[in-house]
Order: C-alpha cells, then sequence, then structure tokens
C-alpha cells in the first residue's frame, strides 16, 4: 500500500508518529506505513519546527509547524512562506514568514485561489490539522479545515459575514452576535427593522462551526462599508445538504 496513512495520498516516506500523537482513529489508510509529503514534513520532518523573526520581540523564536495556518494551491504552498534556514545553538530550521492573520484568511475565503487548493485554519495552533484538510476543487463550494472540523463555504458566506460584521458595527460584540443575547442598553440605540433583519439572516447559523468560523475572521469595518452592506436587503436562506462527510467534518448547516 502506497497511501498516506494519515490522508491517503501517495506517499513514500517513513510513518514516523510521536507516542503523543492522538489521532489515530481517524487515519485513513490504517493499514499504511507511509506519510506523504505534506504530512510528513508537517508532523515529524523538515516543518515540525520552524525558525520565526519576531518584529515585536527583536529576536529569532521557534514556532511549531502544527501552529500555522496554510494556504495551498496544488502541491505548492502559496501562504505562508517557507523558505531558507537559520541556526542559533544546535537548532537549525527551515525559516517561515508572513505569518497569515486573520485579516489574510477573510480575504482567501471570500476570494480564494484557483483550483485545486487547500485552504487550513489553526484556530488553536495546538493540533496537527494538515492531514485532515480537503482539496478544494471549485470556488463556489470548497471544504475549509477549521482547526479538526471541516467546514464547507459557499455563496452564502459573504452574505453571513456581512450580516455579522453590520451587527458589529453597530455596536455588539462576538459574544453577544454569537449567543443572540444582547444587551438591552445596546439594542435600544437599534432597535428597528434593520436589527430584526440581520438578527433573523445571522440567527440560523448560530450554534455552528460556520459562526465560529465567521466569528474568527470578522473585522469590525469603516462606517462607508457599512453604509454600503446596510442597503443591501437581508434575505433568508434555505439550508442545503452538504457533501457527505467524515466524523472529524462538520456541515455548514
Amino acid at each position: 500500500m502506497f497511501n498516506c496513512y494519515l490522508c491517503a495520498k501517495p506517499a513514500s516516506n517513513p510513518l514516523e508518529l510521536s507516542n503523543t500523537f492522538t489521532m489515530h482513529s481517524s487515519a485513513k489508510c490504517p493499514d499504511s506505513k507511509l506519510l506523504c509529503d505534506r504530512c510528513y514534513s508537517t508532523i515529524s520532518g523538515n516543518q515540525k519546527q520552524l525558525w520565526y523573526w519576531n518584529e515585536g520581540k527583536n529576536k529569532w523564536s521557534k514556532l511549531w509547524g502544527r501552529s500555522l495556518s496554510r494556504v495551498y494551491q496544488g502541491d505548492t504552498l502559496i501562504a505562508p512562506i517557507i523558505e531558507g534556514t537559520h541556526t542559533e545553538g544546535k537548532d537549525t530550521f527551515l525559516v517561515v514568514k508572513n505569518l497569515l492573520t486573520r485579516v489574510e484568511i477573510r480575504e482567501y475565503l471570500l476570494t480564494p485561489p484557483e483550483p485545486p487548493f487547500t485552504i487550513a485554519i489553526a484556530e488553536s495552533g495546538q493540533k496537527h490539522i494538515i492531514p485532515w484538510a480537503l482539496e478544494a476543487r471549485s470556488r463556489t463550494l470548497f471544504p475549509v479545515q477549521f482547526e479538526l472540523d471541516t467546514v464547507y463555504v459557499d455563496s452564502r458566506f459573504k452574505k453571513y459575514l456581512q450580516i455579522y460584521e453590520e451587527l458589529m458595527g453597530l455596536g455588539f460584540s462576538k459574544t453577544e452576535i454569537d449567543s443572540g443575547n444582547y444587551r438591552s442598553d445596546k439594542l435600544m440605540k437599534v432597535f428597528d427593522d434593520r436589527f430584526w433583519e440581520l438578527e433573523g439572516g445571522i440567527k440560523a447559523i448560530r450554534d455552528t462551526r460556520l459562526i465560529e468560523l465567521i466569528n474568527y475572521i470578522a473585522q469590525l469595518q469603516s462606517n462607508a462599508f457599512v453604509a454600503e452592506i446596510t442597503s443591501i436587503p437581508v434575505i433568508p436562506v434555505s439550508p442545503m445538504s452538504p457533501p457527505a462527510i467524515n466524523p472529524v467534518q462538520v456541515s455548514l448547516f
């Protein structure tokens, strides 16, 4: 068998996992003794640890490869950039730069690369997520690996993000928007038909990983942007059945 133990892609690297690895139950080829290049490099290979120049501290810092959010186009990593090496003491690692910000991840979700592409978002930075990331074949409906869950993004994503960010623009916190428990003093200031349109739109995805993904990337926009999207009617969206998923995947709805 020449498929990756974890993701089932073509593989040629030895199966090298530490004793602390706990995701064996999610392995797609449990009989395999191999890892593909992508899984091997991030878990056991040359991207397991990386050097990063920390501008804030004005020094080199070590990062675990699993802590990075990544965007691939085909097999090519397009963000962040990993190139060159750095040595301090006995440690020689590859260098990572241009780490993805939440603003940049937001833009990739709104305007993804040409397929095939893979988007993997390390929510906590503590878990291996690359093995479970699915490759997208379309820009109109595509999987996003959000920590250990696969969230499907389609054309309605932009609308939900606009609703969420307009609610932020009205002064509501992300916690209030996520829960639907709005402070009464804030409600008194915006208690009108527009608020109820927005709330009616966002409640359709409340208590899902989709709203948590939107929470992760949502930004408080300029007044001009809020004025622009305020003019857009909020139309209720009917749920759509997502593709079949495995136990570590979560649907939009």
